[in-house]
Formats: structure tokens, C-alpha cells, sequence
């Protein structure tokens, strides 16, 4: 992770449902019969990792994340499965794994193409590098937030906040995958998140994509004044249905590659 600030495993968890979905999904599409052990990247509390875990239960699994507060979360929550807290790019293991997987984890790393080539060669024959990255760099929420920092008001200590995400398209990480892995598949679901109000897609958004935004602001009366401005800017760009609800479409790419 690039924001020197840790975590708020209790707030992702909050939207458990909405964060947990897409490894469903992921784990669903893996066709690898019987894996002997799987290692799920940027783990975060362990929800990602227990889809696996009830998937193949017979499996040696472990998650791993840089994050020590998720990793105790995680510790605390399924107790049952292995944890480390590890930064996968500053990994060094001769383990072989027939399943890496990682949910939602890769748009805080910087180099992609180096992170899938050493995670290919972690993978043993007949295995597969399972990876969903949310396509949130083209959501309007991203936008909000990023005219917020961007404005006179904020640009001086936010303004170069988004360079702590990478986001690339699925031609890009198709023509780095195919040439490591014998076959792959790629696809992309939008989810309809139904928010009863805009501010929950606030309370949604500033555990992830919002936090490394708050975290460079030095006072909680200003990460509070922030945020009323992007709930300001989102109300604009959500509308509100005739029952008060929001719809919140958040895509996601998701792709396989089988070695």
C-alpha cells in the first residue's frame, strides 16, 4: 500500500456484503480442481480470503496483506485460517501456489507489469492467477472526488492524492498476462450497490478510495469539512429515486490466467 496510514478494518467491514461479492464471483469463475494450497493477496480483514476457504476447505490457505490492522482483523474474524502481514512486492518465497488470488488489491500498487510477472512465477503448472480490480479511475465518484482536491480550497494538500492509485484497461493487462499463461478469461460486472442515502456512499468510499485523500489532511475538522464537499459534488452525479434510495453502479474488471 502507498498511504503511510493504516487502515479501518471496522469501516470496510460495514459494507461487507458489497466488498465480499466480487470474490464470490472471482473464486466461482477459478477452474483449478482440488488446489493444494492458495495464497489470497491483499487479504484486508479476511472476508475475501474466507470465500476461499469455504470454496476448498481442504486447502492450505493463507492471506497476506501489508496492512497490520487488517491482518489482526482477519486474525480475529476466521482464527482458523493462516495470516502474515507481508507486502507482496517486497515478497521473497520459493513457494509454489495453484491459486493466487487477489480482490480488489492490485489498483494500490504501482508497477503491474513487474507484480503479475512475479506472480506467474510463484504459480505451479496446471494453476491460476485469480485478480478483480475495480474500475474506479472511470466512476463518477472518482471524479467528485477528484474536483474536490483538485479545487482551491484543498488542491495545496490533496491535489496529488490520485497518484496513489494505478488503474489500467483490460487490454492492458491481457497483452501482459497472455504471453506468461496458457489461456485466460476476462469479464466485467457492474454491481448496483442500493444506498439509502448519499452520505452512505460516502461512508462507503472513504475507507478505499477516499482514505488517501483524508489521510493527507492534518485535522479532523478538516477530513470532515472534505467530505461534506464530495458528499456536496456526488449528490450531483447520483440522483436520488423516487423512493430516497441511491443507485451506486460500481464496475469491476475481472480476469484469469491458467499456466
Amino acid at each position: 500500500m502507498t498511504t503511510n496510514k493504516d487502515w479501518n478494518p471496522e469501516l470496510y467491514l460495514k459494507f461487507k456484503e458489497e466488498r465480499t461479492q466480487p470474490a464470490r464471483d472471482l473464486a466461482a469463475r477459478i477452474n483449478v480442481e482440488n488446489p493444494e494450497n492458495i495464497i489470497d493477496v491483499g487479504c484486508g480483514p479476511g472476508n475475501s480470503t474466507n470465500v476461499l476457504s469455504r470454496k476448498w476447505p481442504e486447502s492450505e490457505i493463507i492471506g497476506i496483506d501489508s496492512s497490520a490492522s487488517m491482518i489482526e482483523s482477519a486474525r480475529n474474524n476466521y482464527p482458523d485460517i493462516k495470516w502474515k502481514i507481508e507486502d507482496v512486492t517486497k515478497m521473497e518465497t520459493k513457494e509454489k501456489y495453484d491459486i493466487i488470488f487477489s480482490n480488489a488489491t492490485i489498483q494500490w500498487i504501482q508497477n503491474h507489469e513487474k507484480l503479475i510477472r512475479d506472480l506467474v512465477k510463484m504459480l505451479n503448472d496446471n494453476s491460476a492467477l485469480a485478480v478483480q480490480v475495480p474500475l474506479y479511475h472511470n466512476m463518477p465518484i472518482s471524479q467528485a472526488i477528484e474536483r474536490v482536491s483538485l479545487s482551491k480550497k484543498w488542491k495545496k494538500q490533496t491535489g496529488r492524492a490520485n497518484e496513489d492509485f494505478t488503474f489500467h484497461s483490460s487490454e492492458y493487462y491481457y497483452d501482459i498476462l497472455s504471453g506468461k499463461v496458457k489461456s485466460m478469461s476476462m469479464w466485467i460486472t457492474s454491481y448496483f450497490h442500493i444506498m439509502p442515502s448519499h452520505q452512505t456512499i460516502v461512508e462507503m468510499i472513504k475507507s478505499t478510495g477516499m482514505r488517501t485523500f483524508l489521510d493527507k489532511l492534518d485535522t479532523t475538522e478538516e477530513k470532515i469539512e472534505f467530505e461534506k464537499d464530495v458528499l456536496k459534488e456526488i449528490t450531483k452525479v447520483y440522483p436520488a429515486q423516487k423512493n430516497g434510495n441511491v443507485l451506486f453502479p460500481f464496475k469491476r474488471l475481472f480476469f484469469i490466467g491458467y499456466k
